[in-house]
């Protein structure tokens, strides 16, 4: 009997450490297949459901790499292939006008994207549509097309002829960015210590109110936090940013909102829509990419990604933070969320604008899974996330073209 006891409490630490083995096993179980659930749900949110994300720059990319896009391509972030596994339902289209450009190489550059877009609507009719208002892109998400509305982004091509916003409007342009890395003629851009207006120039107001009465939204991603106040003062619309971020993550970076005008965006009935930017997303990544771009690049007079730029870039980013993820996108989402509500956040991702600074999870527009899982993860009903994918922004757009419908 003695015997036994000691065989007992000898073997007593061998069971109690077996049974901890096997609960632990069991709970990693548990949790791997509530993983996998949450993928499989994520994946089937994307394809269910409505998906806009509202700043791509995929014309820009195809007017210097030519590729066909109703197929898979080598290059980029965006083509037809990679929108159906992702999920992607409409896409807006950006225009988007170099600073330096003239107006009327910048009016030429608009007319190439409007006939780029037409293109691919024209030739591939069972797969790409055009949309002008939030009906067209609920009437081809039923037939299951891909819509490709059309911005601007930056305003200089207007020149100081206001008329000019009537040919955007009539030719489908469904948002205008006020401006770009340059202050232009209409605000002062963040990206420029030229802040010659405080904000709107006397132009701008008017642009503002133009904008207003033809039913074109008012993007003010790229402003200056004077401009995106007064662009709020003056429209009787809500605006939209829409490829932003939040600044509290980023305090010195004027590219992100403050909470104060997420908080006004929202009181204004807009929304915010997030950018995939790591170099925007946080901190450490952005240090890393203006040495990249402000010091080797420079110093050298190597691109960047060219055939001998890719080798010292793939090195440095070894040993350098350069790729944020889709967890930190989540952050920024559930920040606005704090500040303003569920209703005045989506998805602007900003991809083929954002050189190779994509999150490590969320490279091109295959994965917006990979983003709603996360949301899954904290706890975003269904409900909410079709908000974050599509109902919000479809929400400023048909008010937006409400208020033109009463002032005309």
């Amino acid at each position: 009997m003695k015997k036994m006891k000691h065989t007992l409490i000898r073997l007593f630490p061998i069971a109690a450490a077996t049974l901890v083995l096997i609960n632990n096993s069991c709970t990693n179980n548990s949790m791997a297949k509530t993983d996998i659930a949450l993928r499989q749900k994520a994946q089937a949110i994307c394809n269910n459901d409505l998906l806009i994300d509202s700043h791509i720059d995929w014309p820009l990319r195809l007017m210097t790499y030519p590729e066909d896009i109703s197929g898979k391509t080598e290059k980029g972030d965006f083509d037809y292939v990679r929108a159906m596994k992702g999920g992607l339902n409409a896409v807006l289209s950006v225009a988007y006008i170099n600073s330096a450009y003239d107006v009327e190489r910048g009016r030429a550059e608009v007319d190439s994207v409007l006939k780029l877009v037409s293109y691919y609507i024209a030739k591939y009719p069972g797969k790409f549509a055009a949309a002008h208002k939030p009906d067209d892109i609920r009437k081809n998400f039923d037939k299951h097309l891909l819509s490709l509305p059309v911005c601007l982004e930056n305003g200089s091509p207007l020149g100081n002829d206001l008329s000019y916003l009537q040919y955007l409007k009539d030719n489908g342009i469904v948002y205008m960015t006020l401006c770009h890395d340059r202050t232009n003629q209409i605000s002062d851009s963040n990206f420029d210590t030229d802040r010659r207006w405080n904000g709107l120039s006397p132009f701008g107001i008017e642009v503002i109110k133009e904008m207003n009465r033809l039913g074109i939204m008012i993007d003010i991603s790229h402003s200056t936090d004077s401009t995106v106040a007064q662009a709020l003062r003056y429209s009787s619309a809500p605006v939209v940013a829409t490829h932003s971020l939040c600044r509290v993550f980023a305090p010195a970076l004027e590219r992100n909102l403050p909470d104060t005008l997420i908080k006004a965006i929202a009181d204004k009935d807009g929304v915010i829509m997030v950018n995939f930017g790591s170099y925007f997303l946080e901190p450490e990544c952005m240090k890393n990419w203006m040495y990249l771009f402000f010091k080797w690049q420079d110093s050298t007079g190597i691109d960047l990604f060219s055939e001998k730029g890719l080798p010292f870039f793939n090195e440095y980013g070894k040993t350098h933070k350069l790729h944020s993820d889709a967890a930190k996108v989540a952050d920024h989402i559930d920040h606005i969320v704090k500040v303003a509500g569920i209703d005045y956040v989506g998805i602007g991702s900003d991809l083929d604008g954002i050189d190779n600074a994509q999150p490590v999870d969320l490279p091109d527009v295959s994965a917006y899974p990979a983003l709603v899982y996360e949301l899954l993860k904290r706890g975003y009903t269904e409900e909410n996330i079709r908000k974050i994918l599509s109902g919000n922004f479809l929400r400023v757009w048909s008010e937006v073209l409400s208020v033109a419908a009463k002032q005309q």
